[in-house]
């Protein structure tokens, strides 16, 4: 048997699409994909990673995850973290993996996401 991550969903509050389309789409540059017929009046979006989907599915009452996480491997860190410091949105450097260069920061809701990269250019995607 194999598992492979097929989608991760984050909580959103009720009316954070536009928020969410800012900060996914026009900040970090995600693809929105359609979500199917059946979901959409469930409110929420989706978005395209590779090989992955990020759903971000509304939650009410709304409550940000702040240790739990998702961790958002990239293959240039550098670029990702410029456009965060650019949009004048906060991230935190984090030291404590070896071999791997990686920044925590929120969304517009406050959840807490890990963005990485390995420090090996050969092992990125």
């Amino acid at each position: 048997m194999t598992l492979a991550l097929d989608h991760i969903q984050i909580a959103i509050p009720k009316g954070g699409e536009d928020l969410c389309r800012a900060f996914w789409g026009d900040l970090i540059g995600l693809r929105e994909i359609a979500k199917p017929k059946p979901l959409q009046a469930r409110g929420g979006l989706w978005f395209a990673l590779a090989g992955s989907e990020l759903h971000l599915g509304v939650e009410h009452p709304f409550a940000p995850a702040q240790k739990a996480h998702p961790g958002f491997r990239t293959s240039n860190i550098a670029a990702l973290a410029a456009r965060f410091e650019t949009a004048g949105h906060a991230l935190t450097w984090d030291v404590a993996m070896e071999g791997r260069k990686r920044f925590f920061a929120t969304d517009p809701f406050g959840n807490r996401l890990e963005f990485l990269q390995d420090n090996d250019p050969v092992s990125s995607f």
